[in-house]
């Protein structure tokens, strides 16, 4: 009996032992792995950070001629060079809105290059949102001709003043009006400018980001771009706000109507940016409801000298 037991014991021992080293070769190995995945982690950070570099230096050196070019083509419009003969006219602006294009793109890669990177920076300003607002829809006042549209601005009384970035801001808002504009055929596009209490935004959708966040203050600024367009089905709306997806992006012939598919990516990050937030509501076929959700700070709620009850005015039609 007494061998029997030895015997057990031994196979045990035996065992126990090549257990442990089976323990200690997968421990080797997850160590192996691990340095692995750091090194690949590490080699891919400094890929994307190599890239970013890249792209806002290259879009960098690109504007420079960009701008001489277009410059000059106003000049030549202006007549500094002479009349132009009624045949040149057309060439010249077709120059004049693929150079301006080309412009519009690459600033748009250089904005993601740098917010990719972090260096894209914030100059908060005390902001009259009424006479901003006015600002921004005369400024689209001739594409919405061009259609024949109707552009609508429905203001809340007593708008207050806002700390926030007005550059990053009008580039926000600029290209959620035009891309309403971009998609209607026909019918009114309505910006609706309110402030709403932090209960009112959850009921109205604010994001979720939002929500869950430490509150600034106790009040929302809600910009929201109505138009009555082709509108995006549910499936597609998370998707459009990544960077280079477009729904409906046309022919790739067609550059300067099609887009790069960045102006909806590049708008919820400066909103972020700014501390807030974008959302959507659409159904395919019967338009959209872009929603820009910025915080209110309570220093900044004293109302703006220039508000005053107004229900709405359209600048342009």
């Amino acid at each position: 009996m007494q061998p029997l037991v030895y015997l057990v014991a031994a196979v045990v021992f035996v065992g126990l032992g090549l257990l442990l080293q089976h323990e200690r070769r997968q421990a080797r190995k997850l160590v192996e792995r691990s340095r692995e995945l750091e090194r690949l982690s590490a080699e891919l950070l400094r890929a994307s950070r190599m890239k970013n570099e890249f792209l806002a230096n290259v879009s960098h050196e690109l504007r420079t001629p960009l701008n001489a070019i277009v410059g000059f083509v106003d000049l030549l419009r202006e007549g500094v060079y002479g009349e132009l003969a009624p045949r040149q006219i057309k060439p010249v602006e077709r120059i004049e809105a693929s150079a301006n294009h080309l412009r519009h793109l690459v600033d748009q890669i250089l904005d993601l290059a740098k917010m990719a990177a972090g260096r894209l920076d914030v100059h908060t300003e005390i902001l009259d949102i009424r006479p901003f607002i006015l600002d921004v829809a005369s400024e689209m006042e001739s594409l919405v001709n061009e259609k024949n549209l109707i552009l609508s601005l429905t203001m809340g009384s007593g708008l207050p003043r806002i700390r926030t970035d007005p550059t990053h801001l009008r580039q926000i808002l600029v290209n959620l009006v035009g891309n309403a504009i971009k998609y209607t055929d026909t019918g009114s596009i309505i910006v609706r400018t309110r402030t709403v209490t932090r209960a009112e935004a959850v009921s109205l959708g604010m994001p979720s980001s939002l929500a869950d966040a430490e509150p600034s203050g106790s009040m929302l600024l809600l910009v929201q771009v109505t138009d009555p367009g082709i509108g995006i089905a549910p499936v597609d709306q998370e998707r459009i706000f990544e960077e280079f997806e477009q729904v409906g992006a046309g022919p790739r012939t067609d550059s300067l109507n099609r887009g790069t598919g960045l102006g909806l990516a590049i708008s919820r990050r400066l909103a972020r940016l700014l501390g807030g937030d974008m959302s959507l509501v659409s159904q395919a076929g019967e338009g959209s409801t872009f929603s820009l959700w910025l915080p209110i700070h309570g220093s900044d709620l004293a109302v703006s000298t220039q508000d005053a009850p107004d229900a709405g005015q359209d600048p342009a039609s």
